[in-house]
């Protein structure tokens, strides 16, 4: 059987499990069980023939689709993993923890490439990070110390911040209950603080 992250949407949750559904009839196709706690986000990889999970087991889990075993385990952070991102080419992985760091790994040795500061996560909520292009990230926090830009705007804890590329925008979500978009333009200098 052939699979396509355009046909195929992957989720996890409280139950540990993270299962994988068939778009277009609504099917479960397959489970993928080793979490110890919940899973807090799912993606695929570009190609989308591996699913990664991070989950408030500390962990980071790489899954192949078609024989459904955990081929790789990232246990490297000291608090729950929050979220997990891969660039465009699938090379890196950006993950979010609530041990307060942002971090890259090189996906083919599974080792960690930087440390990045500016991210705090300690609170209850589940801040996340993702790319916007192989050379940019994106993601909230409870405050921000070192960072390229700070856009400012939200009053409360920014949760997300997710790019779309098509129309180079940003749109952040926040517990000041708004959504706000950003746009970007490659050609423009960064406001630097």
């Amino acid at each position: 059987m052939a699979f396509s992250y355009q046909n195929h949407v992957v989720t996890g949750g409280y139950d540990k499990i993270v299962r994988l559904y068939d778009i277009s009839t609504g099917q479960l196709v397959k489970m993928f069980t080793g979490h110890q706690l919940s899973v807090t986000k799912t993606i695929f990889n570009p190609l989308g023939n591996l699913i990664v999970s991070g989950s408030k087991d500390h962990t980071i889990k790489f899954w192949d689709i078609v024989s459904g075993l955990c081929i790789k385990t990232i246990s490297s952070h000291l608090g729950e993993v929050t979220s997990v991102a891969m660039n465009s080419n699938g090379t890196l992985l950006l993950s979010s923890s609530k041990d307060n760091s942002n971090r890259l790994w090189d996906v083919r040795k599974a080792r960690p490439i930087k440390r990045l500061k500016g991210h705090q996560n300690t609170s209850k909520n589940f801040i996340r990070a993702g790319f916007v292009n192989n050379s940019l990230i994106v993601g909230g926090s409870e405050e921000t110390e070192e960072v390229l830009q700070k856009l400012k705007g939200h009053s409360g804890i920014v949760y997300d911040a997710i790019w779309n590329p098509k129309q180079c925008l940003l749109v952040s979500c926040s517990d000041d209950k708004t959504l706000k978009t950003w746009w970007y333009d490659e050609g423009l200098p960064l406001e630097l603080e």
